[in-house]
């Protein structure tokens, strides 16, 4: 069923390490990541930093099997962006059928780039399923500070993110009961049958974006009748503190990531 296996967004309470961590230093361990993949230049190097982010979920006790379902849900990105590289990178023709042509090359920038894409994905499914949608916002707002001094609305940005985090679960808990009500209706939503899985997925959308609208109405009454500042700035019941073992963690982390650049 649509929506059964997302797991892209939803925070996930488990008592692990990578949850007690400070959402701050996951925000920059997770950016350091992402970036560095795009550095490697060997499979190699891609290889070591995924073997080295499975030992550390694995380490912090982090289930893995919900951060694997996460790929089914860019799949169809994940498999175009092999197809581009497979069939328009020029190279030496290792397969040929009518006018479409795999090189050596195309398959090997094909692993590579997908390969890309499923470690980010699974660096960004960390970081969501790992840190709650009000913690991850008041990191943000923390990293984001500095740019208050060039005017920059951070505040109302950071309320924007975390509402859009807090709304994501929502969704996808109205969208799975008014698919179950329109399977009941007879509605088919596995259909082998494109058009009739469009047709059938319009009563969903509807009723769906009518749900959303009411309580993003609700939550806009709710901020007026607490006064929501101006400004955007709020203070913190419990301000955020960094520990000295989760700064070691968190650089020797992305050390051992920066470092495999030039060890493959």
């Amino acid at each position: 069923m649509i929506g059964k296996d997302i797991t892209i967004g939803q925070y996930l309470a488990k008592p692990t390490a990578l949850h007690r961590l400070d959402p701050r230093l996951k925000v920059i361990a997770i950016l350091a990541g992402a970036s560095v993949i795009f550095l490697y230049g060997s499979g190699w190097g891609l290889l070591a930093f995924t073997g080295m982010l499975v030992l550390v979920l694995v380490l912090a006790r982090m289930p893995l099997w919900p951060l694997l379902k996460s790929l089914r849900t860019v799949w169809v990105i994940i498999l175009i962006t092999a197809l581009l590289q497979f069939f328009l990178t020029p190279g030496k023709v290792v397969l040929s059928w009518g006018f479409l042509t795999v090189t050596d090359t195309g398959l090997y920038n094909g692993l590579i780039f997908s390969s890309r894409v499923v470690i980010l994905v699974l660096l960004l499914a960390a970081l969501v399923m790992t840190t709650a949608p009000l913690a991850l916002a008041d990191a943000l707002a923390s990293l984001l500070s500095p740019l208050r001094h060039l005017k920059v609305p951070v505040g109302h940005v950071i309320t924007v993110t975390s509402i859009t985090l807090m709304f994501i679960p929502n969704i996808l808990e109205v969208s799975r009961k008014v698919m179950r009500a329109q399977m009941a209706r007879g509605a088919d939503f596995e259909s082998w049958n494109v058009f009739r899985r469009v047709r059938d997925i319009v009563p969903v959308l509807v009723p769906l974006f009518v749900k959303v609208f009411h309580d993003a109405e609700e939550l806009a009454l709710a901020m007026d009748v607490r006064a929501y500042p101006e400004n955007g700035i709020r203070s913190r019941l419990y301000p955020p503190r960094i520990g000295a073992l989760e700064i070691v963690l968190t650089l020797g982390f992305m050390s051992i990531a920066v470092g495999l650049i030039f060890v493959f």
